[in-house]
């Protein structure tokens, strides 16, 4: 073998003993590669639970108790249906669980913060539970002779004196002032309480939003007088 062979020789080996030691490295996921770490599946949206004090799950949709949530629409994606449209309208609420149920034969199709009738001593509700109807009366503002009132009222049981309508007003500047009126009494009390625990002297609460809507429904025929209200407990 001659030196020219020899040399040739040496080169090959060295190349084999550079190649041995280079590390192999794994494409990074970005490059589209596999990583060492193992894929996790996609989180299901979260849906929240059924409540014990509840007949119906809350969509998931639920607009966040905080700020001025009161004021606004319960549901933040869905819009107000158009009552006009489904058949075997009614409403259905939950006095312990603090939500009222537009309902369509079984199906629900909205779902309200509410807060009705303060619970006894009894453990009974300030709001009698049992099977109603719409009535006559409705309106977009009352004061009772203390100088509370309410906005968007829709009477169902003893012809204005059981009604649904918004958070309380009031007329003696306390509260929480939006636009031209005052909200809430006692310095605003009575308003954070909606949806979270029942609350009212007997009349069914709901967000002002919501009220308007349910006032408007029954004005234009999509909730129109005779329409089933159910209350319960749970």
């Amino acid at each position: 073998m001659n030196k020219a062979h020899k040399r040739i020789g040496m080169l090959l080996i060295a190349i084999i003993a550079c190649l041995m030691i280079i590390p192999v490295f794994e494409p990074l996921p970005e490059a589209g590669g596999k990583s060492g770490e193992r894929s996790r599946p996609p989180k299901k949206e979260q849906v929240a639970k059924k409540e014990k004090t509840r007949p119906y799950a809350d969509p998931s949709d639920m607009r966040p108790m905080t700020g001025r949530y009161y004021l606004y629409a319960s549901e933040t994606q869905r819009k107000y249906p158009d009552l006009r449209k489904y058949k075997n309208v009614w409403i259905r609420v939950s006095i312990l669980g603090s939500r009222a149920y537009v309902m369509s034969g079984k199906k629900v199709l909205y779902t309200m913060y509410a807060s009705a009738g303060a619970i006894t001593k009894k453990g009974t509700s300030l709001t009698p539970v049992g099977n109603y109807r719409i009535q006559q009366e409705a309106g977009e503002v009352f004061y009772n002779n203390n100088g509370v009132g309410a906005r968007y009222y829709v009477s169902y049981h003893q012809h204005g004196v059981y009604l649904f309508h918004s958070v309380p007003i009031n007329n003696f500047a306390s509260g929480v002032k939006v636009g031209r009126y005052y909200y809430g009494y006692k310095g605003g009390a009575h308003l954070t309480t909606l949806g979270k625990k029942p609350d009212s002297h007997g009349c069914v609460r709901l967000s002002v939003s919501d009220a308007k809507w349910i006032y408007e429904q029954r004005m234009n025929g999509g909730l129109p007088v005779g329409s089933k209200v159910v209350l319960k407990m749970r």
